[in-house]
Order: C-alpha cells, then sequence, then structure tokens
C-alpha cells in the first residue's frame, strides 16, 4: 500500500475510531479484567444499540444540513404512546405500531417547521423537544406504565445464538441506512441538500420534501428506540432518553459526519456510539466520579476529531511554534521601512498526488501593479495561500524587506491582505464595523472605542475617495460598494502588499471604473498590488508586469509594454487555443423558445425574444438590466408576473422548473458557487445529479450506468483531473464549470441557457468551453446566453438582444459592433446622464484597445 494510500485512509474516521475503540477496551481490561465479561459487554452492547439507531437517522438529519435535539424527548413520548397503546388494546404489534406512528409524527412536525415554516432547526426542535417531554408527562401522569409483553420484552433483553436481540435490531438498521444513502436516488439527494441546498433545488431535487422526509425518519427511529428502552426496562418511563439527542449527535460528529453538511457515514456513526458506550460504561464500572467522567469523555471526543483531522493538529503545532519564536525575538515580518518588496525564491507546495507549486520564483514591489496569469488550476491560488499564510510551502523562501519569513497563519502575514473574489465580510454589520471587526479599538476602560472606529472610518474613505455610508448595513450595498469597503479594510490594516483576486467578476462597469481608480490611489501610495484576472483587457490596462504560472512552475514575466495578448495566452496555456470565442454556422431549424413582453419582479418589466434550433441568441446589457432574469423564468426558476414563454410552441407553466426540464431546457447559473455545484459532492455525484432522476428504477441507483455516463462526460468535457471521486470543491472554476455544464448535458438538452458560462475561468477553459457549446448548436440545440463580456458575445452569437432598464431595446444581426451594443445599452439618446455613462464606458473599451468610436 502506498503512503498516499495510508495517509487517505487515515484521513477516514473509522479507521481512527477502530483503533481507539481497541484501546479503550484493552485499558479497561487491564484496570479490571470483569469489564471484559461477557456480561458487561452484552449490557455495553444494548445501551449502545439504542443510541446507535437513533444516531444513524441522526447521521441523515446533519448530512441534510440540520440538526435535532428533540430525539430524546420524541423517544420518551413515543414510549409513553406505546405503552398506554398496549394496555388499551392487549397487542404487542399495536403498541409497536403506536410508538413508531406517534415518532414519525412528532419528527414530521419538526420537518413541517423547518423545511415549510422555514424555522431553524435549532429553535424548532428545541421547541419540539419541550413540548415531547410535556407530553410524555401529562399523558402518563409523571409515572411509569408496566409493559410484561414477552414479544416487547424480547426485543430490548432478549438474545438470538448469545447475541442481544437489541444489537441485531440496530445491524439491521445501520445496513438499511447504508442502502438508502448510498444506493438510491433518495439518499444521494440528502447529500446534495446538505452540500448545497441551493444547488441542489436549481437541479430539480425536492429540497422541501427530502428537509420533512429526514425529520420523519429521525422521529420514527426514535420510536424504534423508545420501542428497545420499554423491552429493557420492561415499562415505558416519560423520562426516558433524557440526554440521548446530545449523546446522538457525539456519536455521528465522533463518527465523522460534517456540521456543515453533505459529508457523513453509519459505520463511522455506529463506531462513534459504541466508542462513548465503552467509555461511559468503563468509567461508570471503575466507580469513577461522574465529573471525571464528564471530563475525561469530552477529551477522548476530542482527541477522536483531532487524531482525524490531521490537518488541524498540524496548523496548532505551527501556531505554537511560531509564537514560541516571536517570545524568542525571532519575530518576523515586513520592517519598518518605507520600501517594500516580497520576493519568492524557489517556494514548491505539494499535496498528497499533486505538486502545486515548483520552484516558483519572481519579485513584487511596492508601487506597482504585477498580474498573475495562468489558467484555472496553474497554481494560483496556493501561492496566494502561501503567500498570506494559509498555507506554508513545503520548499524554497518567502523573503520580505530582504528577510525570509515563515507565516503559521495569516494573522502572522503582516502587511498582505488578500481581497477575496468572494467576500469575508460580515453582511449584518454596518460599514463602520466590518472595517475594524476582529481589530476593534477599545477605551482605557476596555469598552468599544467607536469615536475612533468613526474618525478612522471617514479618514480611509477620504484617502480613497469612496463615499460610503459609514453607518449603513453591510449587505444593502451594491456588490462592488462591498468590495470597497473590503478594500477599505485592507487598507486600515496597514498592508502594503494587496492580493486582488478576481476582484470584477461580480462588478458592473460604473463599479468596475471606481475599483480601477482605487488601485490607481493604492499604487500612487506605495502598495503593492497582485491582481489576478482571467481578463486580458485589465491585465493590459492596469497592470505594470504579468506573472504566467502552468502547471505549478514559473514560466516567464513580461513587462505589460513589451508583450501582446497572444505571447501571454500562449505562456499560460502551453498550445495554441485559436480564436477564443469561436463562430460555427449550424442549420437552423423549429423556433424553440418564444418570450412576449415577459415580466417578472422589479428588474425585468418587459422582453421579448425568440431563438431557434441550431442557433446562439446573446443577452447584452449591463447589470441590473433584466438579462438573467430572463433566463430564470424561462428556466421556471423565478415565476413571472406577466407575459409569456413558449417552448416549442407550447405555453409554459410559470415557476415549475421540473416542466421546463421536461421540456429539454436546462439553465446553467451565473453563480456556480451558488447553485451549480454540491461542493462536497464527488465528480461523480454531480454530474449524475440530474440525470440519475429519470434512470433510475425504484428510486435505486444504477451504479454501473452512471459510472459510464461520468466516464464518457470526463473525457468528453476534459474534466482534470479525470478522478470521478474528486470532490468539486477541490477543482478549479474552469473544471468547475464543466461539471455544472455537464451535469445538463448529460440530460441531453434541446434548449441550453447559460448565464456568463465563462465568468472567473481562464482563456484556455473558456476556449474549451465554447468549442463545447458551438458542438452543441452544431447539434441542433437552441442557445440562449447572457455575458458581461462583449467580446465573447460579439464573437459567438448569431444574433444579440439588448436589454435596458428590464426592457428589450432592440435586436442586432451578426456583424453588429461593440458602439451598436452600447448606444442602445447605455440609451445615447435618452439624456445628459446616459450620454455621460456611455462616454465614461466607451473611453475604458477605448483604453482596453477596443473599438470605441462615439
Amino acid at each position: 500500500m502506498t503512503f498516499d494510500k495510508v495517509s487517505a485512509l487515515m484521513r477516514r474516521n473509522e479507521p481512527v475510531l477502530i483503533l481507539l475503540l481497541v484501546l479503550a477496551l484493552a485499558l479497561f481490561g487491564l484496570i479490571d479484567p470483569r469489564f471484559l465479561g461477557f456480561d458487561n459487554l452484552s449490557s455495553i452492547a444494548r445501551q449502545s444499540a439504542v443510541t446507535a439507531i437513533v444516531a444513524f437517522a441522526m447521521t441523515a438529519v446533519i448530512i441534510a444540513r440540520g440538526i435535532d435535539i428533540s430525539v430524546g424527548s420524541t423517544l420518551a413520548a413515543a414510549g409513553i404512546v406505546a405503552g398506554l397503546a398496549f394496555q388499551a388494546s392487549g397487542s404487542a404489534a399495536i403498541g409497536i405500531l403506536a410508538g413508531l406512528i406517534a415518532g414519525a409524527g412528532i419528527g414530521i412536525v419538526n420537518g413541517l417547521l423547518i423545511g415549510v415554516a422555514g424555522i431553524s432547526p435549532f429553535i424548532a426542535t428545541l421547541a419540539t423537544m419541550a413540548a415531547g417531554r410535556g407530553l410524555a408527562l401529562s399523558l402518563s401522569g409523571a409515572s411509569s406504565i408496566p409493559v410484561a409483553d414477552p414479544a416487547i420484552l424480547f426485543l430490548g433483553a432478549g438474545d438470538v445464538a448469545g447475541v442481544p436481540a437489541s444489537v441485531i435490531v440496530a445491524a439491521i438498521c445501520l445496513l438499511l441506512w447504508q442502502f438508502v444513502l448510498s444506493r438510491t436516488v433518495y439518499g444521494r439527494w440528502i447529500y446534495a441538500v446538505g452540500g448545497n441546498a441551493d444547488a441542489a433545488r436549481a437541479s430539480l431535487v425536492p429540497v422541501r420534501a427530502i428537509r420533512i422526509s429526514v425529520y420523519g425518519l429521525a422521529g420514527l427511529f426514535a420510536g424504534l428506540g423508545a420501542i428497545l428502552t420499554i423491552g429493557r426496562l420492561g415499562s415505558a418511563q416519560p423520562l426516558a432518553g433524557t440526554g440521548l439527542e446530545f449523546v446522538a449527535i457525539t456519536a455521528a460528529i465522533v463518527g465523522g459526519t460534517k456540521l456543515s453538511g453533505g459529508q457523513g457515514s453509519v459505520y463511522g456513526t455506529a463506531l462513534g456510539a459504541l466508542l462513548l458506550g465503552v467509555i461511559n460504561t468503563g468509567l461508570s464500572f471503575l466507580q469513577a466520579p461522574q465529573t471525571i467522567i464528564y471530563f475525561i469523555t469530552g477529551g477522548l471526543i476530542l482527541a477522536a476529531v483531532l487524531s482525524s483531522q490531521p490537518q488541524a493538529l498540524t496548523a496548532l503545532f505551527r501556531r505554537a511554534a511560531a509564537r514560541a519564536a516571536r517570545h524568542g525575538g525571532n519575530a518576523q515580518g515586513p520592517s519598518a521601512s518605507t520600501t517594500h518588496s516580497l520576493s519568492l525564491v524557489s517556494v514548491g507546495k505539494s499535496f498528497p498526488g499533486v505538486k502545486a507549486l515548483d520552484a516558483v520564483s519572481f519579485s513584487i514591489r511596492a508601487g506597482e501593479v504585477v498580474a498573475l496569469a495562468g489558467e484555472n488550476g496553474a497554481g494560483k491560488s496556493t501561492l496566494v495561500k502561501c503567500i498570506s499564510g494559509v498555507q506554508r510551502p513545503d520548499e524554497g523562501e518567502i523573503v520580505i524587506d530582504g528577510k525570509a519569513v515563515s507565516f503559521a497563519s495569516p494573522r502572522d502575514a503582516i502587511g498582505v491582505s488578500v481581497i477575496h473574489q468572494h467576500f469575508s465580510l460580515s453582511p449584518d454589520l454596518t460599514v463602520v464595523e466590518n472595517l475594524f471587526v476582529g481589530r476593534e479599538p477599545r477605551t482605557a476602560l476596555g469598552l468599544l472605542d467607536r469615536a475612533r472606529m468613526e474618525r478612522e472610518g471617514r479618514r480611509v474613505m477620504s484617502e480613497l475617495a469612496l463615499d460610503i455610508d459609514l453607518h449603513a448595513p453591510l449587505r444593502s450595498l451594491t456588490v462592488g460598494r462591498q468590495q470597497m469597503v473590503e478594500i477599505a479594510r485592507a487598507v486600515l490594516s496597514e498592508a502594503w502588499l494587496f492580493i486582488m483576486d478576481e476582484p470584477t467578476s461580480a462588478l458592473s462597469n460604473r463599479e468596475r471604473d471606481q475599483l480601477y481608480g482605487v488601485i490607481h490611489s493604492l499604487k500612487a501610495k506605495g502598495a503593492g498590488i497582485l491582481y489576478i484576472s482571467h481578463k486580458m483587457e485589465e491585465i493590459f490596462s492596469q497592470c505594470d508586469r504579468v506573472v504566467v504560472l502552468r502547471d505549478g512552475r514559473f514560466i516567464g514575466e513580461r513587462p505589460i509594454r513589451e508583450t501582446s495578448e497572444a505571447e501571454i495566452i500562449s505562456m499560460m496555456v502551453g498550445r495554441d487555443v485559436g480564436n477564443v470565442f469561436p463562430h460555427v454556422e449550424a442549420r437552423i431549424g423549429r423556433v424553440a423558445i418564444e418570450v412576449k413582453n415577459l415580466s417578472s419582479g422589479r428588474l425585468l418589466k418587459s422582453a421579448s425574444l425568440s431563438v431557434r434550433e441550431g442557433e446562439i441568441v446573446a443577452l447584452a446589457g449591463l447589470m441590473g438590466s433584466g438579462r438573467s432574469e430572463v433566463l430564470r423564468a424561462i428556466a421556471g426558476l423565478d415565476r413571472p408576473d406577466g407575459g409569456e414563454v413558449r417552448i416549442f410552441g407550447e405555453t409554459h407553466g410559470r415557476g415549475d422548473a421540473l416542466a421546463a426540464s421536461r421540456s429539454g431546457v436546462v439553465y446553467i447559473p451565473e453563480d456556480r458557487h451558488l447553485e451549480g455545484f454540491v461542493g462536497p459532492g464527488t465528480i461523480l455525484d454531480n454530474l449524475s445529479l440530474v440525470w440519475m432522476r429519470g434512470h433510475s428504477r425504484f428510486g435505486l441507483l444504477p451504479r454501473r450506468r452512471i459510472a459510464a455516463l461520468v466516464d464518457g462526460l470526463i473525457t468528453a468535457l476534459g474534466v482534470r483531473p479525470a478522478q470521478p471521486g474528486k470532490r468539486v470543491i477541490e477543482l478549479s472554476g474552469g473544471n468547475q464549470q464543466k461539471v455544472v455544464i455537464g451535469k445538463w448535458l448529460a440530460t441531453g438538452p434541446k434548449v441550453i441557457l447559460l448565464d456568463e458560462p465563462t465568468r472567473g475561468v481562464d482563456v484556455g477553459a473558456k476556449s474549451e468551453l465554447h468549442r463545447l457549446i458551438a458542438g452543441l448548436k452544431e447539434k441542433g440545440a437552441a442557445i440562449l446566453m447572457v455575458s458581461s463580456e462583449l467580446p465573447e458575445v460579439l464573437g459567438v452569437a448569431d444574433r444579440i438582444v439588448v436589454m435596458r432598464e428590464g426592457v428589450s431595446v432592440g435586436e442586432l444581426p451578426r456583424g453588429a459592433g461593440e458602439k451598436d451594443v452600447m448606444n442602445l445599452a447605455f440609451a445615447k439618446a435618452a439624456g445628459p446622464a446616459a450620454g455621460a455613462d456611455t462616454g465614461a464606458s466607451l473611453e475604458i473599451l477605448s483604453r482596453n484597445g477596443l473599438p470605441a468610436t462615439p
């Protein structure tokens, strides 16, 4: 077995838990040999069986990104109902059925509160926890209910060939849950909902029904646990299950289920339940005080979790070492000199099976803007993480102001600030609170110094020429202005090196121009900027030099004035990509989409257009002009207020995404992170997510057909790495986009709605994606595309429909130019304001080397 395989095995929870379980049994056995006696082990198994049965369903709830703290009370209430039903009927079958139905009923109430009413899972289950306990006490009169039926007693206390019957029931539940989660469409949907509910909903997964059902199952299995508890105790107890919810949650978490959702294993949960049973019983067996049991149990649980996450332990030791070095007088960071520089000297970084960076060397000086270019997967993100202290290089050195530095965490990377594509701000705080969050100034009394926050906030806004209300909630600002707040926050941290990762990917033209002004201001003040962008016009208009990476290696650097777009692309991809936005001729067929006077929500007022088979129609216009809303209404994701949508001549249902899909309509969303893919899921899971709904029998996954489908899609799309088991969140942006498109291509679409299909992907991936789109067009697909890149629109479209303020204001044939599109988009004849905006944007086009004649 290779080192990588051993490392991957030890990152799983199951081997670690088995090791801890063996050690715990051996330790308690050495202290007192009676602990390993048959009767004691049998008792541990019976106790752990009930915990495991409840924890299996809890695992499904947590995988679906929920939590249920009511299962203990549900078990008590279901047990009392079962006891009363048995007393009234004298039938064990009726008693058992009543208990199961009562448990499932309480679970469904949870599901309705969470899935339909939208109440927080914690609050909803907290309420039912209190209600369930109150129900148990009131129905029983706060007294136990004796149950002497042999069948019920056998389930809780009987044996089969020496094996406790409850353990057999738990084993059956384990196999059932494993089958459901791994072999059924329903199980795959549970993982999808927990991994990314928005993407699951856009992929036609019935998210609401999944949430209701998993809570119903949690209640059902709590009811089953109640039956076993009655059999074990010989009575239904109104206080049974006290603390069970916390033990069940702990068993699932120790077993590897992530509270963030989308990941978990019932095998790990079973081991977690057994480990907890052994520890608690062992300490009680040794007559340890209850306080000691709590401490030791907590410590062992923490040890189990940390040992399954070696990266967390590594980071912990690194931080400790860094703190020791600082206290020893060897603190490392930028010097107090006014002229700063950063140099990378043969920096390398490896992950299991991958060399992410290989001997990368280049420098950045204060007062310059350096573009970092490369395809997705070239190593840009890893390099940024090394520079900013998120990761440590395995090889080489990072030198700041002439001194080699070693960062154990981002906190140590003094003077370096990363402006992420996906912001790290708090939307519910005000602007000024976001500027200082994590480093709030305090008065002499230790109180928050709001006066200083106001004073410094106004100063930095003035320095950057930003007119932003310091007291406005961050969520009330546009995306562009939120980004300006993040830049202002970085300036307040006294950073001299700013790393900007795709900063204009979600900005309007006006916000983009404002960002360019901020960049020039920072540069003039002596800041250095490492600028990551896939847009060549930005690299040439904003940067002084360009550094190119390919496959983790430094390929070269060029002064902007001494290079060309063709040379940079050649360095990036190592091959001739030809025309990035190719246009192909195709046979035009019947009308696929007809939209008349479509309106939806605030932004879309009246849109009319048509698309035929074998045709690409592009929607152009400014952000907020209603382009994306047209696509979402056609796809059935938004419910139109008025107008008409026809697909192949048939009137389209309002807000019915499933009906749209059945008509052959697929929608590739603008934000792949939000609605495109399920991050914790594998490439195989994502590519088959939509396809499996219509290609499964009795809800079972056809695993061989799925494997063949996914292998074919990976090859056809050129997904790299070609590993079906690779998690999509670990892929580069371009490969993530290929997976999103491939998920829908698997369904054989007739109408393809593309919203910014190449946003945030490199030029090589853009070329590959557009050749794929061109191939679909040649096969007769009708394609409606939204893009903010005019070269993309003009390059691939057969016709262009221009949107302005929610209205389709004109249609342009192939061969139209940038000026034609801009005149319609900005309404040149509409008045001075529009003319000024047009002039500014045309000036930007001209500066970027594009035709911009008024």
